[in-house]
Parts: structure tokens; C-alpha cells; sequence
């Protein structure tokens, strides 16, 4: 250790990166260094080029597990370093990149360039394992779909969201196929997702790759485009990540923004049922050199902007796959494939504003103890074609285009509680099936309104009354008992105390046995009847065999079919038998038949003022 870094001062140089795949994953290259090594790689070739060694920052322990990982130059990066071992230069070490603004491109077999060039082979420790060159001719500039793991790493040339019905159609057959299609690729066909995706991605990547410089890069500078941001030309910021942001931003936001469950018909105000995420350039103003930038070959992206007015921190994948927080704290997170939140404990969020949330397919909520929803002041509204709430034991809340079912299972109860009950239904098709016992207890008065009312009761019916029991129709009332064997009382009334009164204010009222036909009004039984109509009163015994008749005119008895009768009225009364008749009238009393005989066992007295004898 009598020789060490610096003792005797350093020895100073700069060179360029010609091989990055350290053997020993220190994060060392190989340097053509200036003034100690030839251009002419023909008597120098990168092979014989001795490792420099990279010095790491403090904030990197450089230590196996601990640290920053000191990999960061390419091929064709400028460096600059010294000699840790003096003048012998056999041990070169850098600490540092030179920038600059490239103008011509690399030459492969010209020292100070990106060795590589446009047909070189892979680099040799890549020859073996997953990577392992195939064919000789193969070129590792030329982007290769069945192999993404052997090509250079290369940005994306464009990235695309289509809607599910504007989803495009290529073919992404054929290994060394570098046309145009072929280098094309879905971003969600690897999960299965295009058949349930209303968002389709698609990367399409460069045909063909060049070394560094890249010749798309020729006379800019070497800083990250992202870094110079807004004070770059126009042509160049419109090529940025912000510009493929603003060209995709409206695919998936759509004209209106999305919805949310709120009524348009009775929402406030119209940005209160629909919502976007911020403009892509509404948030961003990097300006250099505020703009704190680390860019990866195949296109990943980390900002920390500091620009006045414009502070962002922004990931970006390569895939369009960001997450960004504006100069506000407005932060947007957008995923282009599948996103999964894991959590393996306890999970809170508290939002002191509104959350809404816009899903294109389905809500899909799994708890293994429970769910609880509360809304402290507001409404809960759900709204949606058919909901279902199950539970154990088949108990379910159905509601689908056919109706609403409710099922409490075979041991459930339903309960019903609140102020008051309302059922209004627009057609006359309700059913309330119910096995055992249905009992109704209210408190108040009970009311039934309805067009027609039919009651049908397999069993027994039985109606009390704590009060007075009246029925009102408007049209005919009609009562059927069907008294089936053994029974003998067909319908029984007892009135404890008071009268039993049977009114017809305008109609009649009729009391039959035997009626012929069953269905034919009143007053017409077969064996008896009685009929009180407003003409009076008539009564009729075994098919009318016996009448009697009351009316306003007198009234009228008759026997044995008319043979005998009875009959009082105005003109006074009359018997009759057959040919025999007694009339009592004003003008006298007349007696009629065959053969009249009086008899006395007294006195048989006729008396008048005069007698008259035949």
C-alpha cells in the first residue's frame, strides 16, 4: 500500500465506454482512453482494453445487498477518470460523464465509438443461456418479437389505447419479420384480458436499432430530452412523453368524462355526474435546468421537477403505465394493463371530499367476516338492470326485469317495521302464498279498497269484531254454502241482545227453499218462499200449493192450490171453497154454493127488514 490513489497526484484522462457486461457485476467498462490508447482497433481491440472501475457516490454503500447499483453508462458514453496505479495505466478508474451534442454516427471498427455497430454479433458472455444468439447471421439491432429478452433496449416508437370496438387487427406471426405489423404487440394479450378489456394497448416498437449516438439523436444534446422539457424546439417537444400522454389522454377520458351514479335529471349542476383526469399538459411545464431527470435506455422515466410554478414528481414505464403529483398535489396514477393492490394487513383511507369511481366492466367485492356500508347524513342510492343479496340457506334479495324477490329461506322471517306500509303495483297480479298461520293485528281501522275482491278459504273462516261490522256494495251480494254431509245447520244468525233487521230500501227481499234454478232471484222456491218487495208481501208453500199475499190492496190467502182462499180487501172479505163462498161486503153478506144448510141446536133466528125466500 506505498502506492495509492493520488499519492503522488493523478494521473487524468477521458475516453469512451466500449463494453458494459462486466463478468464480475462490479459495474465496470472498458475505456479507450485518449493518449494512451489507439484509434486503430486493429492494433488495440476492445478485448484488450483493461476494466475501469466506477467510483460510486456516498450515497451508495458499495457493498454486496447494500447500495445503488453502478451501472449507468452505454456504449458510446464518454467518461472521464485516472489512473489509480500511477503511470503504469493499467487500472483506470471514472467518476464521471462528459455531455455533448453528437454529430456524427457511430463506426464500429473505428476506435472512440460504440463498437457495436449496425451488424455486429451479441456480445460474447451473451452468447450462452436464455440469450444465446441463434444464428450467426442474426443481427441484435433488428427488433425480434419471439425474442424480447436478446434485443437492445430501445424506447418504444409509439404506444396506443383503442376503444373495444375500434380494436385493430395485425398479425404478430413470424420470428425475423420486421415489417411494420410485426413490430406491433397487445399489451393485454399475455393475461387474457382483450375478451372483458374496453381499453386496448398496443407498444410498437422500432424495426431496426442503432448504436449510440443513435442516429435519430445526431446534432441534440446528449441530457434527457425530459430534462430540457419546454425549452427544447417544438418539433422536438412534440416527440416527448407529454405528447404521447395528450395524444392518448382523450381515447379513454372520451368527450363527456365519466359518468357517475348521480341522476343527470336531478344532479346540481353538470360537473357533479361526470368527471376527467387533469390534462396531460395542463399539470407540466419542465423548463431546464430545473427538470432533475433519469431516463433509461428502453424508455422508463423518474422526474423530479423543480420548475417554478410547475413542481412534479413523475414514474413513468415505458408501456404509458405513470404515476404523476402536480404543483397543487394532485396526483394521477394511470395503469394500461392490469393493477393489483395486495394487502396484507389492515387497509385505511380517509377522503375528506367525495370519491368517485367509474368501472367499464364489473364490481366484484369479496369479504371473509362481513360488509358495512353507513352513510351518516346523506342518501345511499343504487342503480343498475337486476341486484342480488344472498346469504346462507338460500336467503336472497332479488331484484331483475321480472320483478323483486324476497327469500328468507326455509327458517327466515321477514320483518316489515315503520310508520306506515304503502304497496302501489300497476297491475292486478299479486299472489301471497303462505303455508302455515297469517295473522294481521292493527291497531287503527283497517281499510279495503280494491276493483274486485274474491275470498277462498279451504278451512274454516271465522270474522270478530270488537265493534260494529258493516258491508257496503254497490252492486248484488250474493252467499253460496256448499253444506256437505254430516252437517245439518247450514247457516245459523244469533243475536244476543237487539233486533235482526234485512232492509231492501228499493228492492225486495226474498226467502226461498227449493229455488228453482239455483241462480234465478228470489221469491220463486220450489217448496216455500217468502218475497217482501215494495208491492207487499208474498208467501208460498210447497210449490205454491199454499199463498199468502199482503199488499196495499188487502190480502190474500189461498190453499190447496187455490181450491181454498181467503181474501180481504177494499170491498170487504170474501171465503171460498170450490163453489161455495161466503163474500162480506158494504151492501151485505153473501153466501154462495150447491147446498147451503143452517142449523141450530137453540134458536135459528133471521132477522131483517125484509126477508126473502127464493
Amino acid at each position: 500500500m506505498a502506492e495509492y490513489m493520488g499519492k503522488d497526484g493523478f494521473i487524468w484522462w477521458q475516453g469512451v465506454v466500449e463494453d458494459r457486461h462486466d463478468p464480475l457485476f462490479l459495474g465496470r467498462c472498458k475505456v479507450r482512453i485518449l493518449g494512451w490508447h489507439t484509434e486503430d482497433k486493429t492494433d488495440m481491440p476492445t478485448e484488450s482494453l483493461p476494466w475501469a472501475y466506477p467510483v460510486q457516490p456516498i450515497t451508495s454503500a458499495a457493498q454486496t445487498g447494500v447500495g445503488i447499483s453502478p451501472t449507468g453508462p452505454v456504449e458510446g458514453t464518454w467518461v472521464v477518470g485516472f489512473y489509480r496505479d500511477g503511470e503504469q495505466a493499467q487500472e483506470p478508474v471514472f467518476f464521471g460523464t462528459l455531455g455533448g451534442i453528437p454529430q456524427l454516427p457511430a463506426v464500429k471498427n473505428v476506435g472512440f465509438n460504440d463498437p457495436r455497430g449496425d451488424t455486429e454479433e451479441f456480445h460474447p458472455d451473451l452468447r450462452e443461456g436464455p440469450y444465446a444468439k441463434r444464428d450467426a447471421q442474426d443481427n441484435p439491432l433488428v427488433f425480434r418479437p419471439d425474442d424480447l429478452g436478446s434485443n437492445i433496449p430501445y424506447p418504444p416508437k409509439n404506444l396506443s389505447l383503442f376503444n373495444k370496438d375500434k380494436k385493430p387487427d395485425f398479425d404478430t406471426s413470424g420470428p425475423n419479420d420486421t415489417s411494420e405489423k410485426n413490430t406491433k404487440r397487445f399489451l393485454t394479450q399475455s393475461s387474457g384480458i382483450p375478451s372483458t378489456a374496453s381499453i386496448f394497448s398496443v407498444i410498437e416498437e422500432y424495426g431496426t436499432r442503432s448504436t449510440y449516438p443513435r442516429s435519430d439523436d445526431l446534432g441534440k444534446p446528449t441530457t434527457p430530452q425530459s430534462a430540457i422539457g419546454k425549452s427544447a424546439t417544438a418539433a422536438d417537444y412534440s416527440q416527448g412523453i407529454v405528447a404521447q400522454k395528450i395524444a392518448q389522454w382523450g381515447v379513454y377520458t372520451g368527450s363527456s368524462g365519466f359518468e357517475t351514479a348521480l341522476d343527470p335529471d336531478t344532479a346540481p349542476a353538470a360537473s357533479s355526474f361526470s368527471w376527467k383526469d387533469p390534462f396531460p399538459q395542463s399539470i407540466y411545464g419542465a423548463k431546464y435546468p430545473y427538470n432533475h431527470v433519469h431516463q433509461s435506455e428502453s424508455g422508463h422515466l423518474i422526474e423530479v421537477d423543480d420548475t417554478p410554478g410547475k413542481e412534479r414528481l413523475h414514474r413513468y414505464h415505458r408501456t404509458g403505465t405513470f404515476e404523476e403529483i402536480g404543483a397543487l398535489g394532485q396526483k394521477i396514477v394511470k395503469v394500461v394493463n392490469e393493477n393489483f393492490h395486495i394487502g396484507l394487513n389492515n387497509d385505511y383511507t380517509k377522503i375528506f371530499g367525495n370519491k368517485y369511481e367509474s368501472i367499464s366492466g364489473k364490481l366484484d367485492i369479496v369479504a371473509d367476516t362481513g360488509f358495512e356500508f353507513k352513510s351518516k347524513s346523506g342518501s345511499v342510492g343504487m342503480r343498475g338492470t337486476s341486484f342480488s343479496f344472498e346469504a346462507e340457506d338460500g336467503k336472497r334479495i332479488s331484484i331483475t326485469e321480472k320483478g323483486i324477490d324476497i327469500n328468507a329461506g326455509e327458517s327466515g322471517v321477514i320483518t316489515l317495521s315503520g310508520k306506515a306500509l304503502k304497496k302501489t303495483f300497476t297491475e292486478a297480479n299479486d299472489t301471497d302464498t303462505i303455508n302455515g298461520a297469517f295473522t294481521q293485528e292493527i291497531g287503527g281501522i283497517y281499510s279495503l279498497r280494491t276493483g274486485s275482491t274474491s275470498f277462498s278459504s279451504r278451512g274454516g273462516t271465522g270474522i270478530t269484531s270488537g265493534g260494529a261490522l258493516n258491508i257496503l256494495t254497490t252492486g248484488n251480494m250474493t252467499e253460496t254454502i256448499v253444506n256437505v254431509p254430516p252437517a245439518t245447520s247450514a247457516r245459523e244468525t244469533l243475536a244476543v241482545n237487539g233486533d235482526v233487521n234485512f232492509n231492501a230500501a228499493l228492492g225486495s227481499i226474498n226467502l226461498d227453499c227449493g229455488r228453482i234454478p239455483v241462480v234465478s232471484p228470489g221469491g220463486t222456491g220450489l217448496l216455500s218462499s217468502i218475497a217482501v218487495t215494495p208491492a207487499g208481501i208474498s208467501m208460498s208453500a210447497l210449490v205454491a200449493l199454499s199463498t199468502l199475499d199482503i199488499t196495499a190492496s188487502g190480502i190474500e190467502l189461498k190453499a190447496l192450490g187455490g181450491l181454498a182462499s181467503i181474501s180481504i180487501g177494499a170491498s170487504g172479505i170474501e171465503l171460498s171453497y170450490l163453489a161455495s163462498s161466503i163474500a162480506l161486503g158494504p151492501a151485505g153478506i153473501t153466501l154462495k154454493g150447491v147446498l147451503i144448510t143452517s142449523e141450530a141446536s137453540g134458536i135459528n133466528a133471521v132477522k131483517g127488514s125484509l126477508v126473502t125466500l127464493n
